[in-house]
């Protein structure tokens, strides 16, 4: 019986379908074991990498508030086996700053390496990882102020205009019309109306209500409600024989 031979197309295939399928699990096995190893060897080599730690002020008194921003977080730099750093990055440190022992004035401290080492790095990893260098910022500035509380009027503001023929009628109405608010007693001293956020009223024809927020000035917070009910009413404007310009009726 003569053997039919195969075309070399065939032929090729067939030693393709060879190299990449026989011993399939054997071939696979060794390719994840070279992976392993090379995760190994990149991961234990020793790298620097800017972290970014966020920043939150802990222990002020009661009695008192701190004026400004604090700052979000602090970029530092960190040197360490990469697998160490990958899991200081899971870990999500974060640095407290201690303002127990802050009195009106101003509050300042500096952040240094052996700060964030102490005080932000979990202790697992703050023997493998070592802070070499605090970048941004370097120190903490607050001012520290008595805490006041005190009732403000509310205002709406209204921007925009009503449709043509249409005029705003009186004063708008707020309700609640005061609220209770608590900051800094030097700011509080300085203000005595807060104001809604603005109340678009551009083409409207009819009477208009709306639940808007109160636009509060930094470090003043709200101690009753978030919201006020702002009523805007409109009328038809009628022509001012005198001047020809509308008025209301």
């Amino acid at each position: 019986m003569v053997r039919r031979k195969l075309p070399a197309s065939d032929d090729m295939w067939n030693r393709v379908r060879a190299i990449l399928f026989e011993n399939l699990g054997l071939k696979l096995a060794s390719l994840l074991l070279a992976f392993l190893l090379y995760a190994h060897v990149v991961t234990e080599q020793e790298r620097e990498s800017i972290v970014l730690i966020p920043i939150a002020a802990v222990g002020l008194a009661d009695t008192l508030t701190s004026v400004g921003q604090l700052p979000p977080r602090v970029a530092v730099k960190v040197r360490g086996k990469w697998k160490d750093l990958i899991r200081l990055s899971l870990t999500r440190p974060f640095l407290s700053i201690d303002l127990a022992a802050a009195k009106p004035g101003m509050f300042q401290t500096s952040i240094t390496a052996d700060d964030i080492s102490r005080r932000a790095i979990p202790p697992e990893l703050a023997r493998l990882v070592s802070v070499t260098e605090v970048r941004d910022p370097r120190s903490v500035n607050l001012a520290i102020e008595p805490k006041a509380t005190r009732s403000l009027k509310v205002r709406a503001r209204v921007v925009g205009r009503p449709a043509s023929g249409y005029v705003v009628s009186g004063e708008p109405d707020v309700e609640p019309d005061s609220v209770r608010v608590m900051g800094p007693a030097k700011l509080l001293k300085e203000i005595d109306t807060l104001y809604t956020v603005a109340v678009d009223i551009t083409g409207e024809r009819e009477r208009i209500q709306r639940l808007v927020a109160l636009a509060l000035p930094a470090n003043v917070a709200n101690l009753e409600t978030r919201r006020c009910v702002v009523t805007i009413r409109l009328d038809k404007a009628e022509p001012d024989s005198s001047s020809g310009r509308a008025r209301s009726r």
